[in-house]
């Protein structure tokens, strides 16, 4: 999972870059510090990602009553919750991540009119069940909360239509003239994927990777972790203070223990609300694209028109030949808006990405 989530957010930036090089060819600045970033943000999403699990085992380490002589058996329920739920979670939200993976690679391959020498394009079998294993993926924060659901339908159906233009797009050739196709068409998937079914700008996203992000990891795992860490100190001083007040040295020991602690569940909210809003930045450079592409005024973006004009991204097809009436060649003053309009967002991500580091 953490290959994935590397490749996943490298594969996101360099999105961006791709629509430069399939516009400008080699007469392009270099971005000599691209790959430290893409790297910074992989690494800070790996962390996360990996994060999932590892907090929910941290909170276990301080359950129980200080200085118990049954405080290890007490928490064996409390670890045994820990690996039943959150390494199913893991390995869903690879598969959920693997879509939008595939999907940013498949985009930049579009961009630049290319597909993969030698090596053939393949379709993970375990995207057949995305659907069934994302709509059954449910979370509690803990042994005590009540299970919820991690994707709501919409997000669900919009993992499904992106895998479907996936299988099928893999089946033809890729042409630099699909890229408006693919934009126009699955921005809608990718709105709801990343943000949820109907979020608003400047409001919290109802759904998607980034409230799964913000619920699950920041106000669920985390925000018991934190719980778990007042608690267990709290009480080790009212049960200790007295030989803690003899021992200042000792009581300097459990605050340092405290301080680490906390310290450590701030920053991974600081990583996770970072990573969020660098996510929040690409869905918005995703639609920017979709807005200077309609622009053109020759695709309806809803209707029956539209349907059809989108039905041969997501419909398998039995040929490799690309259907020539839906493939359009960008034209040169839309691809120099297009570059604007990029590098506006990325003077937006590249100081989040310093923060990462």
């Amino acid at each position: 999972m953490k290959q994935d989530f590397c490749k996943f957010h490298k594969t996101l930036l360099l999105i961006a870059l791709s629509f430069f090089i399939s516009s400008c060819g080699r007469d392009i600045p270099a971005f000599d510090d691209v790959n430290q970033a893409v790297d910074s943000l992989a690494d800070a999403a790996s962390n996360i990602s990996e994060d999932m699990y590892g907090s929910c085992i941290r909170a276990t380490q301080f359950f129980g009553t200080p200085g118990s002589a049954t405080i290890f058996s007490k928490r064996e329920p409390e670890e045994k919750f820990c690996d039943d739920n959150y390494v199913q979670i893991s390995a869903v939200m690879g598969n959920a991540n693997g879509v939008l993976i595939d999907y940013m690679n498949t985009l930049v391959l579009v961009a630049r009119g290319e597909s993969k020498k030698g090596k053939a394009i393949s379709f993970d079998e375990s995207y057949q069940n995305l659907g069934d294993s994302l709509i059954n993926l449910k979370f509690s924060s803990s042994r005590n909360s009540e299970p919820q659901a991690v994707f709501q339908p919409e997000e669900v159906q919009a993992g499904v239509a992106i895998a479907k233009f996936l299988t099928n797009l893999f089946t033809k050739e890729m042409r630099r003239s699909k890229l408006k196709q693919a934009i126009l068409c699955t921005d809608n998937d990718i709105q709801a994927y990343i943000k949820g079914k109907g979020a608003v700008e400047g409001q919290p996203e109802p759904g998607g990777l980034i409230a799964i992000a913000n619920k699950v990891y920041v106000g669920g795992l985390l925000a018991e972790e934190e719980i778990s860490i007042r608690t267990y100190f709290s009480e080790s001083i009212a049960l200790f203070g007295d030989e803690l007040k003899k021992n200042p040295l000792e009581f300097m020991t459990l605050e340092e223990k405290y301080n680490k602690a906390m310290d450590l569940v701030r920053d991974r909210k600081q990583e996770a609300q970072t990573y969020t809003e660098i996510l929040r930045n690409l869905a918005s450079l995703h639609a920017s694209l979709k807005e200077e592409f309609a622009k053109d005024g020759d695709v309806p973006l809803t209707g029956e028109k539209f349907d059809k004009y989108c039905q041969d991204i997501f419909k398998p097809s039995e040929t490799k030949a690309v259907d020539k009436g839906q493939s359009q060649e960008i034209k040169p003053e839309t691809m120099q808006r297009v570059q604007v309009i990029i590098a506006k967002h990325m003077k937006v991500i590249k100081p989040l990405l310093q923060e990462l580091n």
